[in-house]
């Protein structure tokens, strides 16, 4: 009975060490995957505010607008919409 023990608890720890390196490379793949997904969302919603604040930009280029103006119109503060307008310079181009 000893032996019996002996080969099947042998056998069990290597069923275990075998899980626990399948354990560790799914964990790895999980973690790449979700930095991967980290930085797209991170990017996606650097788009996605680009999208408005050039919207805040193309506002302002209308003859006679002012910050306060705009404000009104898009129903925020003077302090928000300078944020969009400092966001929209910073997601425009340079000329360089």
């Amino acid at each position: 009975m000893g032996n019996d023990f002996l080969t099947a608890s042998a056998d069990a720890a290597h069923g275990l060490e075998v899980a626990r390196s399948k354990h560790a490379r799914l964990k790895e793949q999980a973690d790449q995957r979700l930095a991967t997904a980290t930085a797209r969302h991170a990017k996606d919603l650097d788009a996605a505010a680009a999208v408005e604040a050039d919207a805040w930009r193309t506002l302002m280029e209308v003859p006679g607008m002012t910050v306060s103006t705009a404000g009104r119109i898009g129903a925020v503060g003077p302090t928000t919409v300078r944020r969009w307008l400092h966001a929209s310079t910073l997601t425009r181009p340079s000329c360089s």
